[in-house]
């Protein structure tokens, strides 16, 4: 029994030898990821093309925001929901305020739309509408009663105006998903 331990170390102990290099190490180009591990583009890129939109529309580009990073999708990216805060005449009123929905891509974003009015909280689904999840959004301040309302996903953008949909059952909020910006 000890002879074929000894046997077997050694054959191991050459295995291992034959699989060391001796030459030396050279760079090469970084490994490319394997598929389905895509890197989200960080918060920085993300704050940059808000700045980008900003400028491009002419808008304060001194405005507040709060976002939150969801893959809204399933594409395994984080996707942003931005929602404008200040200056408050500009980007809310007593009805609510302006958010984008905005698409990450390898290193970059685009602006899907705006959505006006928002008010929070916000519920992303785990329901989906054409691939996208579906947002539970609140709708209040108007003759009408308060109501929560599904964005749904049209293949191209959501609803820019969530006060003219219909109620969505506020029962269901609770298995839906996450809330955002409480």
């Amino acid at each position: 029994m000890r002879k074929c331990r000894h046997i077997l170390l050694t054959v191991l102990i050459f295995a291992l030898s034959a699989c060391s290099s001796t030459g030396p190490v050279q760079d090469s180009d970084p490994l490319t990821p394997f598929p389905g591990t895509l890197a989200s583009p960080g918060n920085e890129v993300l704050v940059r093309a808000i700045k980008d939109y900003l400028a491009a529309t002419n808008n304060p580009v001194s405005s507040q925001y709060n976002f939150s990073r969801q893959d809204l999708n399933g594409d395994g990216l984080e996707d942003a929901l931005v929602l404008f805060k200040n200056p408050y005449g500009h980007w809310c009123s007593q009805h609510g305020c302006t958010m984008l929905v905005m698409k990450a891509h390898r290193g970059h974003f685009t602006v899907v739309n705006a959505i006006q009015p928002v008010r929070t909280p916000l519920y992303v689904s785990m329901i989906k509408t054409n691939g996208w999840k579906d947002l539970i959004i609140l709708v209040s301040g108007r003759q009408e009663s308060t109501k929560n309302v599904a964005m749904r996903f049209d293949g191209r953008k959501y609803p820019a105006d969530p006060s003219s949909l219909p109620a969505y059952p506020v029962r269901y909020i609770r298995n839906l998903g996450m809330k955002i910006f409480p």
